[in-house]
């Protein structure tokens, strides 16, 4: 059996056993250890949950691009097929036309004003995935051309569910530019929830065949361009060439949300930076403390003749007899609240301010052997050069004499 291994193993828990001291020492070192692996998961785990929920919902509520025609009076329409051609395929996900109108919805409770976004049937499906949270089981196409979607919000404050018969009052102009308005009566085939309340407060979603009927149009009619991006690409230039006379709008520059993804980031190196200073200084307190309550030891070792390698190594491991549990203990407890929370979503939030209804965990293995091996590099360096500058200077003979 290796001896510096030995030794230490037998004297370490001897000396907590009949050392108070030292055993408080260990004791607290142990339990910052433990809570400091606890933290990092969770700060790692919630902040990146958050980071990929987000993106989720902000990548799908609405395209990242948003063009339409440069028109300081009035939306025009313009047949979007044709400007495909204007981006990078490579870096596109989906464009999709859409058309959006203010409209006016009366029920007996109350009468407010609404956007209805008209969709073509191919519009993004990941956004029907995530939100769409009720719907009508015995429709076979919910957005057909006499069917919407509205929000849980919506609903509620209209009185009205899956099934109801809603009427539309869309803003139209007659030859002399009068205003005259154009009810239309739809049913609601489902209901959505995005928890971003910007959207859930105002839209109506259905066909954008009843808008290009209402105003007359061609079936390739379209207000508005939505382009659909990954996150990574929010950033690059999509556009081959710009289109002329039409005005772009990337969500990068004016939403807040992508404001709060970016705090997340700070957020996590901040807590990671507490996390590490305090496991640090606990450290270099433990193994000053354990070097003066081990002086002794030093001295007897020197004087029977081991070198300051081995008795070096045996401080090393008197390290690990104190790090292997708490790293044991520490990762046992953290993944299991990381799991639990995962699957079970113990704790909940406010949907409104947090566009989510639960802390969301984003699970990285690679992330949680980051934050082991950085307590474990810690806790070595801090021991390593403190030590083996403290073996050094240590003289047997003073040591003897003093005692």
């Amino acid at each position: 059996m290796n001896f510096e291994w030995f030794f230490s193993k037998k004297t370490v828990w001897e000396d907590c056993r009949k050392n108070q001291t030292l055993r408080t020492i260990v004791l607290i070192t142990q339990t910052t250890i433990i809570f400091g692996l606890i933290i990092a998961f969770l700060t790692f785990s919630i902040g990146f949950g958050f980071k990929e929920i987000i993106k989720d919902k902000l990548l799908n509520v609405r395209g990242q691009i948003l063009i339409q025609k440069e028109n300081s009076k009035t939306i025009s329409p313009f047949f979007y097929r044709i400007k495909k051609n204007f981006f990078k395929s490579d870096l596109v996900k989906q464009i999709h036309g859409i058309s959006e109108k203010n409209v006016i919805i009366s029920t007996n409770k109350k009468i407010d004003r609404f956007i209805f976004k008209g969709l073509y049937e191919d519009y993004n499906p990941a956004f029907f995935q995530y939100f769409l949270i009720t719907k009508n089981v015995f429709s076979k196409q919910f957005l057909c051309n006499q069917n919407v979607l509205v929000s849980k919000k919506v609903s509620l404050s209209l009185g009205l569910n899956v099934g109801s018969n809603i009427k539309i009052d869309f803003l139209s102009f007659d030859k002399k530019r009068n205003p005259i308005f154009f009810e239309k009566t739809f049913i609601i085939s489902g209901i959505y929830e995005t928890g971003i309340p910007e959207f859930d407060d105002v839209y109506i979603i259905g066909n954008i065949k009843s808008i290009q009927k209402i105003y007359g149009w061609k079936k390739d009619l379209v207000e508005k361009l939505e382009i659909f991006v990954s996150y990574e690409n929010l950033k690059k230039e999509i556009f081959k060439k710009k289109p002329k006379g039409f005005l772009v709008q990337n969500i990068k520059n004016n939403h807040d949300l992508i404001k709060w993804i970016n705090i997340f980031d700070v957020n996590i190196i901040v807590i990671s930076l507490i996390i590490l200073t305090s496991v640090t200084i606990n450290m270099v307190v433990f193994i000053l403390i354990l070097l003066l309550e081990r002086i002794r030891t030093i001295g007897i070792l020197k004087t029977l003749g081991a070198k300051n390698q081995v008795i070096h190594k045996i401080f090393l491991f008197y390290i690990m007899q104190i790090l292997i549990p708490s790293l044991i203990i520490g990762n046992s407890i953290g993944i299991t609240l990381l799991v639990l929370q995962k699957k079970f979503h113990l704790i909940s939030l406010n949907k409104t301010q947090y566009f989510v209804d639960f802390v969301p965990i984003f699970i990285n293995i690679f992330h949680l052997i980051i934050i082991n091996l950085s307590i474990v590099f810690i806790c070595f360096i801090t021991i390593f050069f403190p030590s083996l500058f403290f073996i050094k200077k240590t003289h047997p003979i003073k040591v003897i004499e003093f005692e």
